[in-house]
């Protein structure tokens, strides 16, 4: 067996456990469609360091009060 049958042979078995996974992870019926669920969400979920949709003044909560958001939307100086 040659190494490029065995890099076949490899790919070949990760391509079916991942769509092992991903067929029990839509049932979502038993424990382990669960687990697989969530194993595909963490897999496919950006940390949030690296999520650039992120907006640091909403994160940390420092966003208007209402009043200070009415002024501003009537145009008024704070």
């Amino acid at each position: 067996m040659t190494t490029t049958e065995k890099a076949r042979r490899k790919e070949r078995r990760a391509v079916a456990l991942q769509m092992w996974i991903a067929k029990r992870s839509s049932r979502n019926k038993t424990i382990i469609d669960r687990l697989c669920r969530r194993m595909i969400e963490k897999a496919m979920s950006t940390p949030p360091e690296d999520d650039f949709m992120r907006d640091p003044l909403i994160d940390d909560d420092q966003g208007f009060d209402p009043d200070e958001l009415d002024r501003f939307q009537r145009g008024e100086a704070s």
